[in-house]
């Protein structure tokens, strides 16, 4: 019976139909039916036969019970047709199990005919239902579930790729190409508004530059100091002097100082070192310890870097008064010697200029910050 459980529903449907046939014409009077699955065998055309017969006055049963034989018979098609749960169960319990429409409809049935038509009507359904399905072999139902997987996991990442278009990518293209426009209407104030929810590694460089001249417009410099950066910071200088001026303008002078060192430009360091010694005086939220001693570092490393300038400047005035008296000895020097002697000391002009900006800038800063400390208090 298990074996058979195993065929479509399509024909234990007909076998059904087969075993309810041959129990309604069973006429022998001395020989009773046992109809239940462990008393049924099947051949190869789904025809049911009986193992066991009771013979009256000899084997058991001795006598026919018309009622428990059509008990018997309505819960073996129930089994075969049904089969959820099992014969014992259909035939002793039938009356609280939970059972499907199919099931009551078969247990309900008054006699045999009503049975027959019972399975002829399921069998009706299931050729109306097979009708709308289509048939395709297993091999075949393996490969295009197969197919089917592989097209979802190809389709995963483009499915991820298309979101992010949609819900990043193209809104910051959007404003990318909207902060040129302001930058070239040298409305930099809008470019720092536009571009200010980006991190700076999420635009591209040109966005970057335009970011960074806009901060430093908008930053507390004198006309010349703004005129020297803005000379220095062009689209083929390093990102990095981007991302400092960036990070500078977002008050984030720690992050501008770690670009500005790997960089190795005195300059900008020792503006960062000024920003980044205001950045933590503003701050309220940390210990009075820890701001007092961070403020220590950056003024010891301040004055280093001032003392190296300072150095710089004195060695350079003791190298050009050592030239200026070589030339009053040899005042017979030839015309080449002399050219190149004014263009050492057109170098030695240079060099000093740019050092007095960045004691100008220090200068500067540092009084800005005085001014506003007594303010604070």
């Amino acid at each position: 019976m298990s074996s058979f459980l195993k065929l479509e529903e399509s024909d234990r449907t007909v076998t059904a139909y087969q075993l309810v046939g041959k129990v309604k014409k069973h006429n022998l009077l001395r020989t009773h039916l046992v109809v239940c699955p462990a008393n049924l065998v099947f051949d190869q055309g789904l025809t049911p036969y009986f193992l066991h017969y009771g013979v009256m006055e000899s084997i058991p049963p001795y006598e026919k019970n018309h009622e428990v034989l059509l008990l018997e018979t309505k819960a073996t098609v129930a089994a075969l047709l049904d089969n959820h749960y099992s014969f014992e169960e259909y035939f002793h319990y039938y009356k609280t199990l939970n059972l499907s429409k199919l099931a009551q409809s078969i247990l309900q049935a008054s006699d045999y005919d009503h049975l027959l038509k019972i399975i002829q009507s399921h069998r009706k359904n299931l050729k109306e239902k097979e009708s709308t399905l289509i048939r395709i072999s297993k091999r075949k139902w393996k490969w295009s579930r197969s197919v089917f997987w592989t097209v979802c996991v190809c389709f995963v990442p483009v499915l991820i790729y298309l979101i992010y278009s949609l819900f990043f990518l193209h809104p910051r293209q959007s404003n990318v190409i909207e902060a040129q426009e302001y930058y070239l209407n040298k409305r930099y104030s809008q470019v720092v508004t536009t571009l200010e929810s980006y991190e700076i590694d999420q635009l591209p460089n040109v966005a970057q530059f335009e970011l960074a001249i806009s901060y430093i417009v908008n930053e507390s410099l004198t006309e010349e100091q703004k005129d020297y950066v803005e000379n220095t910071v062009t689209l083929k200088s390093d990102p990095l002097y981007y991302k400092y001026w960036i990070h500078i303008g977002r008050g984030e002078a720690d992050l501008a100082l770690d670009a500005a060192r790997f960089l190795e430009d005195r300059d900008i360091i020792i503006y960062g070192l000024i920003k980044y010694r205001e950045q933590i005086k503003a701050d309220e939220e940390m210990e009075n310890e820890e701001q007092q001693q961070k403020i220590s570092e950056i003024e010891q490393e301040l004055d280093a870097f001032m003392k190296e300038i300072e150095e710089e400047n004195s060695q350079q005035q003791e190298a050009d008064a050592q030239s200026s008296v070589e030339t009053e000895k040899n005042g017979e020097t030839s015309t080449p010697i002399n050219e190149q002697t004014d263009k050492a000391q057109e170098k030695t002009e240079e060099s000093q200029t740019e050092q007095s900006n960045v004691q100008n800038e220090v200068t500067g800063q540092e009084e800005k910050t005085e001014q506003k400390t007594p303010e604070s208090n």
